[in-house]
């Protein structure tokens, strides 16, 4: 076994040699070689072809860039003929958009003569334009100075052409060709209309920013736009002369302004970039400033306002005096010497004068806060906007001008006049108080609470929260003291004159009667109204005051925290209607004599015995007359006040007269 398991071992390991060592190795080993042999040749061939191309790449590119180089020398040196052409026929526009699109495209050639040639072009079309604009705007001021002097024509000039626009929607004077124009015709030309001299002036400063000087042809483009205004707008002549009306120079000035700078907004932000109008914006805002500051100083001084208000002030310490030293008889009262007629109207000027302004600020300040943050936010302007900053010394509109200043001086004359007014209308409206046939009040509340109504509305229409604020203050403090005190003057002399009101009421004599309860009647409905004519009020100018100050949301606060005073001085008439109608209930009841009277039918009832015999009750239930006495004495009330007096002191009178009868009827019940 041991032999036969030896020869099969061998005969196994044969078959394993042969199994990791085959015949057909050697021949593989060989064609390896051969593979990689031939590999690694043609790898040294794609290398070498690798090479070539590139080198062909290289060659390639550096002759697309030698022919792009030749074309641009080629086209540059056309471009310099032509630039020299225009400059020659002094067409400075062409010539700049050819420069601008070469030099300024960012495709420029570097170290190359034509190029340094051109932009030498460039610096002397620079120059060129600069001088030529100058020129042409000294022409353009001489000449409408010129015009200032001569007569204006009979037609005067439209809204358009007074801010230098033609009536067909384009420019005045536009082209070089002024053949058969006109407006070439100094005596034709329109009161503010755009003069062959300024049009000119305005192209010329709308090629600058083509050659790189955005900031200088900004600048004289926007003063140019001022000069144009100042000089060819006799809107912005300030005229002296003793008819003139100033709030419709001003609002022919402001207007003008305005519509200038919405005119010129247009070619400024696409020639100059978006914001650039805050240029112009600024420069009109100086002359805003200079005229408007003028016309309201001499409008101050025409009207001799100081004066009057200094009259004002005077009248006021001699009324503090002569009610210090009133004896009763009224020949202390100092009089006014001026005219309420005459103050209204001026109140209303003032109160449309500061309007004016007040919009007018507020919107260009708009405009300018917008031009700035465009200014801000656009990277490609932020050149002009550090140029601006430069030379300026500012990027924003100034925080107050001459003109605030004056108008809040004429603010504060505003308040005194308007204080004086409405105290002297109230006293005249009280002084000429009369009963109204058919009216369930006198004629004083009406026309006091249409005097308050009218001058806290007109300063409201100042759109100056302090005005509005002080007049709603002076028309609170009105109601609380001098008004309230005049009611419950007339309330407290009905209560004297009726102390024997026995006689007066339900007496035979139906004249002093029907006169007495009138003038009582009146005054509780005076009272109660004048309650209700606060509260109208005071929703009226909440609602008011919402629309006016609408886009100022903190001035609307301060109004309402004024106007809220109004509701507290509701409650207090209410609170004295209240107590009043007690009186008067109390004096109905308790003065008014006689058996079949609602205060001795009280009285019998505590005077009657509950303790009764099953006869008596009996007896009483079908013949007591107590009960339809009382309830006619109640009706006579009731008939007496019904379709006299308001529906609210109806209501107060009933009620009041039940809590009186209760209270006495429970006072007779514990007593017993």
């Amino acid at each position: 076994e041991l032999d036969g398991l030896l020869a099969e071992r061998r005969l196994l390991e044969a078959k394993i040699q042969g199994i990791m060592y085959p015949a057909e190795a050697h021949s593989l080993k060989q064609n390896m070689g051969t593979l990689t042999q031939k590999i690694t040749k043609t790898s040294v061939t794609a290398h070498t072809l690798s090479s070539k191309v590139r080198r062909l790449d290289i060659a390639q590119a550096r002759l697309v860039e030698a022919i792009s180089r030749v074309e641009k020398i080629v086209s540059l040196k056309t471009t310099i003929d032509k630039v020299k052409a225009f400059i020659e026929v002094k067409k400075y526009e062409e010539a700049a958009r050819l420069t601008h699109g070469v030099l300024h495209s960012g495709e420029t050639l570097t170290n190359d003569a034509s190029t340094e040639v051109l932009e030498e072009q460039e610096r002397q079309l620079i120059k060129l334009v600069i001088k030529e604009c100058d020129r042409a705007a000294v022409r353009a001021a001489e000449a409408a100075k010129h015009r200032r002097t001569r007569k204006p024509a009979a037609g005067g000039g439209t809204a358009r052409s007074q801010l230098g626009l033609s009536e067909d929607g384009g420019e005045g004077g536009g082209g070089e060709d002024t053949k058969g124009d006109t407006t070439s015709d100094p005596a034709n030309i329109e009161d503010g209309a755009i003069t062959p001299e300024f049009k000119k002036v305005f192209d010329l400063c709308l090629v600058l920013p083509l050659l790189g000087k955005k900031h200088e042809g900004l600048e004289r483009y926007c003063f140019a736009a001022r000069t144009m205004l100042v000089l060819g707008s006799r809107k912005l002549e300030l005229r002296t002369t003793k008819d003139v009306k100033y709030p419709d120079r001003l609002s022919e000035m402001l207007d003008a302004i305005a519509f200038c700078i919405q005119t010129h907004t247009e070619p400024l932000r696409e020639r100059f970039g978006p914001g650039s109008e805050l240029r112009i914006i600024q420069e009109l805002i100086e002359e805003c400033d200079t005229k408007i500051h003028r016309l309201l100083k001499s409008y101050v001084d025409t009207n001799k306002i100081a004066k009057i208000v200094k009259g004002v002030q005077r009248h006021r310490m001699q009324m503090m005096d002569a009610k210090a030293n009133d004896d009763g008889s009224g020949s202390n009262k100092a009089g006014s010497a001026y005219d309420p007629k005459m103050l209204d109207t001026l109140l209303e000027e003032m109160a449309y004068i500061c309007r004016e302004i007040q919009i007018f600020d507020y919107n260009i300040r708009q405009l300018g806060d917008r031009a700035r943050k465009e200014l801000q936010e656009t990277k490609a302007q932020q050149g002009l906007l550090k140029a601006m900053i430069q030379h300026r010394f500012k990027d924003t509109l100034p925080r107050t001008t001459k003109v605030n200043q004056l108008q809040q001086e004429l603010i504060g004359y505003y308040i005194v006049i308007e204080e004086f007014f409405m105290t002297q209308d109230i006293e005249t409206a009280i002084s000429l108080d009369e009963a109204t046939e058919g009216a369930p009040t006198t004629s004083m509340v009406d026309d006091v609470f249409y005097i308050l109504k009218k001058c806290c509305e007109r300063s409201f229409s100042t759109c100056d929260v302090n005005s509005a604020c002080a007049i709603v203050n002076l028309l609170n403090m009105m109601l609380q003291t001098y008004y309230k005190e005049q009611l419950e003057k007339a309330v407290n002399a009905c209560w004297e004159k009726s102390a024997n009101l026995s006689q007066l009421l339900f007496s035979t004599d139906q004249k002093s009667q029907s006169k007495m309860e009138g003038m009582i009647v009146a005054a509780l409905n005076n009272f109660q109204v004048s309650a209700a004519h606060i509260l109208t009020l005071q929703k009226h100018l909440t609602a008011h005051a919402v629309e006016v100050f609408a886009h100022q949301p903190n001035a609307v606060t301060m109004a309402k925290q004024c106007l809220d005073n109004l509701a507290e001085t509701y409650e207090d008439y209410m609170r004295v209607v209240q107590h009043n109608i007690n009186t008067f209930v109390t004096n109905q009841v308790e003065k008014v004599n006689g058996p079949e009277a609602l205060g001795s039918l009280l009285d019998r009832f505590g005077q009657q015995r509950y303790e009764l015999k099953e006869e008596e009750y009996a007896t009483r239930e079908a013949n007591d007359s107590y009960i339809p006495s009382l309830l006619h004495a109640l009706n006579t009330q009731y008939q007496a006040v019904e379709g006299r007096v308001t529906e609210v002191n109806l209501d107060l009178i009933l009620h009041a007269l039940a809590s009186f009868i209760l209270k006495r009827v429970e006072v007779f019940v514990l007593r017993k």
